[in-house]
């Protein structure tokens, strides 16, 4: 990468008038933002979330062949002359007129490359943003664009969008449509009327929306019972490996032709999308490594398979949680469960972000575990429809496509608390697919690159054949995490017992507490010792859930009893002097083996 010179020019303001101004709610999709907002946007070096777009240029583009198109742009779409109010109640106000201003920087050589241009952009537009606390921010414009120009002739066109504006598909539509802008100018018309997020609020206030966001908690009610938390979870190789590699560089990007072509003739075969191949190869190695023949996990679906939702622009991406069987399936068959687990995370995928915590605070209570509900596989593309059957081509072919595919690390540009996430950013001519890890100490960057690795040599091993379940271990090539006797298999996951004694050891000092894996018969029982702030199992199991986000492999244990003092060095737990035992949650049974409570998915 070459180094870019760019010297700040001036601001030019882009003036905009629509239609009258409106003020309303939020939509679900605006509320889950401002959740995570609320939730992160304090902590420490934590930045404000945005989504930047890079804007292609076909021909030659004037500064002000892209100031009237951003004056077109803005008039068009009601979010981006959007102001937000956090309240209470929080509500948005879209105004009628108003007046952007527009970074110019001067670029000194013209021939530079495009891509090197927009990445110094980026940098500009980072070291210059005023600082503001998210309040103001929310209360400004929700975009900010910074060209680069040699003389009057621009060179590039970055724009930052406000995440409480636009998902990542939404700037995707309007970085498009802010090109065709650009490169016509008999387009530069705003057009008909469009699905605006006031007429989004309207429509999720509907009788029939209530409905559907609460067979959503139902859905998630019942996945969530089931789901291991963290899905991908491996011995700990140490922190002494981040200091080693003298930075904490944790992703991997994989760029493939290869990959890209095979997903495309798997699709054609299987009649799905090539994001669904992509899936269940994911969904694979995943299975392989972890030894779950069902891969429950979080997923960011783009909520847009209803017609209006199309090209909407707003914010209507949230979480959601896909259950796909890999089982013993060949591969054609994964694909097909990888659509279908797909589609039904989508069509749960809209719900109110205060009321799905409600929900998963009850369960992970009840099942003493830590949701993160950081996405494990994202991917932002769009899709027009099923692949074009065609030949496929020959395994020689393909084999020799995999010397042009591109690995390189880059730090991480977000906070994320999954130990594992995959991000697929582009499906067509190559794939681009980002790997993403929160703990070096237990997946290191070479792991992450294994992991793509593998999910390329499947796919391409695919394109021509079906494979069987056999195959597909074959072809993968990978070990199953190998876990000693310090492990156990509890509820539906796999937790450390190390880890587990470490959560007791914090929860309760200076009082002692021992974890063992099975005691007459009951799995993962705790012995605590009895102090002024702990007496009875509901307390016990209060200060473990407190304790339990700095502990991933570990999960409360289902059975606590509390003696007046637990004896150090003594193996056998019976005939220790309790004072009372009991699970300590509702859902599960209690002291004498009945259950106190109806489970949650059962109400």
């Amino acid at each position: 990468m070459s180094v870019i010179k760019l010297t700040p020019r001036s601001s030019v303001p882009v003036h905009f008038s629509a239609g009258a101004a409106r003020q309303g709610p939020l939509t679900i999709g605006q509320i889950n933002i401002l959740k995570w907002i609320d939730d992160f946007g304090s902590r420490e070096g934590q930045p404000y979330p945005v989504v930047t777009c890079a804007v292609s240029l076909s021909g030659t583009a004037s500064v002000e062949d892209v100031t009237d198109s951003l004056a077109l742009l803005v008039a068009r779409h009601e979010v981006l002359r959007t102001s937000f109010v956090t309240g209470p109640p929080p509500g948005q106000r879209v105004s009628s007129a108003g007046t952007l201003m527009v970074d110019i920087c001067s670029l000194e050589d013209d021939r530079a490359d495009r891509v090197d241009v927009e990445a110094a952009l980026a940098r500009y537009l980072a070291s210059s943003t005023p600082p503001r606390t998210a309040q103001e921010r929310l209360a400004g414009h929700q975009l900010r664009v910074a060209l680069a120009a040699s003389a009057d002739v621009v060179c590039a066109v970055l724009v930052e969008f406000s995440h409480m504006a636009v998902d990542r598909a939404g700037a995707n539509i309007l970085e498009h449509e802010l090109a065709e802008l650009i490169s016509d100018p008999s387009a530069r018309v705003v057009g008909p009327p469009r699905h605006q997020p006031l007429d989004q609020a309207e429509l999720e206030r509907s009788e029939r929306e209530c409905a559907k966001r609460r067979r959503t908690l139902e859905y998630w009610s019942s996945k969530l019972a089931v789901m291991p938390s963290p899905l991908y979870l491996t011995p700990s190789v140490g922190p002494a490996l981040i200091e080693a590699n003298g930075d904490e560089t944790v992703g991997v990007f994989m760029s493939s032709p290869a990959a890209a072509l095979a997903a495309q003739c798997v699709g054609a075969r299987t009649r799905t999308s090539r994001s669904s191949c992509l899936l269940a190869a994911v969904c694979a190695v995943l299975s392989v490594r972890t030894g779950y023949r069902e891969i429950v996990f979080p997923v960011m679906p783009s909520n847009r398979f209803e017609r209006h939702l199309y090209d909407y622009v707003g914010t209507l991406a949230q979480t959601g949680v896909a259950a796909i069987d890999v089982g013993s399936a060949s591969f054609d068959e994964l694909v097909r469960n990888a659509w279908s687990g797909m589609l039904k995370g989508c069509m749960h995928g809209v719900y109110d972000a205060y009321e799905l915590e409600e929900v998963g605070n009850r369960i992970a209570h009840d099942r003493g575990v830590f949701f993160c509900f950081d996405a494990i596989y994202n991917c932002s593309v769009i899709e027009s429809g099923v692949p074009v059957e065609e030949h496929p081509p020959s395994p020689e072919y393909l084999n020799a496509m995999l010397s042009r595919t591109r690995l390189r690390r880059h730090p991480m540009p977000f906070r994320l608390a999954t130990p594992v996430r995959f991000d697929v950013s582009r499906l067509e001519g190559e794939v681009e697919l980002g790997g993403w890890s929160s703990d070096l100490g237990r997946v290191p960057a070479e792991h992450l690159t294994s992991l793509l690795q593998a999910v390329e040599r499947l796919l391409v091993a695919a394109a021509g054949v079906d494979l069987d379940h056999e195959g597909i271990v074959e072809v993968l090539q990978m070990e199953p995490v190998r876990r000693d006797s310090s492990w156990a298999r509890t509820d539906v996951q796999w937790v450390d017992l190390a880890e587990v004694q470490g959560l007791l050891d914090d929860a309760f000092a200076p009082a002692s507490a021992r974890i063992f894996s099975q005691v007459a018969g009951e799995p993962l029982v705790a012995y605590v010792e009895a102090s002024d702030s702990v007496r009875t199992p509901e307390q016990a199991h209060a200060r473990c859930m407190a304790a339990l986000p700095a502990h991933p492999s570990a999960m409360t244990p289902r059975r606590y009893v509390v003696c007046d003092a637990v004896p150090v060095g003594v193996d056998n737990p019976v005939g220790w002097p309790a004072t009372s035992a009991g699970s300590g949650r509702s859902g599960l049974p209690d002291a004498q083996g009945q259950s106190n409570e109806a489970p949650l998915h059962s109400r």
